[in-house]
């Protein structure tokens, strides 16, 4: 494991969590109101029902308190794809929606395994995953069940926040973010808080023969 990924497990600053927070919000709120403008476009109309709304992508401003800047993006999330769902219903919705999410957490996965000197091993991913869930106010472990590798997330701030249709479409980014950390890693959500479980579960798949763990 690298010095600067060790050092910021020991201890990340308030000032990168709000940070990284702000940054992961622009992407994700740009992101879902790309899949909107792209659909009007495609079908040829001009008027966005979400124009009054107070979360414009890159003009968004959140609080200055994590927990502020939490539920403002939750709010912020809730409103889009309530949206999403209402103008191309939520098959439709939910599929370009998360296929939205997944590139823009692939994205930042790649941002953050060059800010955080990620290396290849299984730890190094599981260490940089909860600095970043530490961002979102998400614990979890990495346990071993019948010979799989699988997260249990027993606390979510979000799920809080989120309805079922919002988080099954953001987690779709969290999936993006661990590929982007390891492209040799994958990750899939099977149960989450907002579908009524206890806790949320997702499936970590390791492609690569090279994967090791420090």
């Amino acid at each position: 494991m690298g010095l600067r990924l060790r050092i910021l497990s020991w201890w990340t600053p308030g000032w990168f969590l709000k940070k990284s927070l702000d940054e992961l919000a622009h992407s994700t709120i740009n992101g879902l109101e790309k899949v909107l403008n792209e659909y009007y476009i495609s079908e040829s109309k001009t008027k966005k029902p979400n124009e009054s709304s107070t979360f414009h992508g890159s003009k968004t401003v959140l609080k200055d308190n994590l927990e502020g800047k939490r539920r403002e993006m939750a709010a912020a999330h809730n409103e889009l794809v309530e949206t999403l769902i209402k103008t191309m219903g939520p098959d439709k919705a939910i599929s370009h929606g998360r296929e939205a999410m997944f590139q823009e957490g692939l994205f930042l996965g790649r941002r953050f395994k060059k800010i955080l000197g990620v290396g290849d091993g299984l730890e190094d991913l599981i260490t940089a995953a909860r600095i970043m869930y530490t961002v979102l106010g998400i614990d979890f472990v990495v346990e071993n069940v019948n010979d799989e590798r699988v997260m249990v997330v027993n606390h979510c701030s979000l799920a809080n926040n989120y309805n079922s249709n919002t988080c099954s479409i953001l987690s779709a980014a969290d999936e993006g973010v661990v590929q982007g950390l390891n492209p040799n890693i994958q990750m899939k959500f099977v149960k989450r808080i907002t579908q009524g479980h206890d806790h949320c579960l997702a499936t970590l798949k390791i492609n690569s023969l090279k994967m090791h763990e420090e």
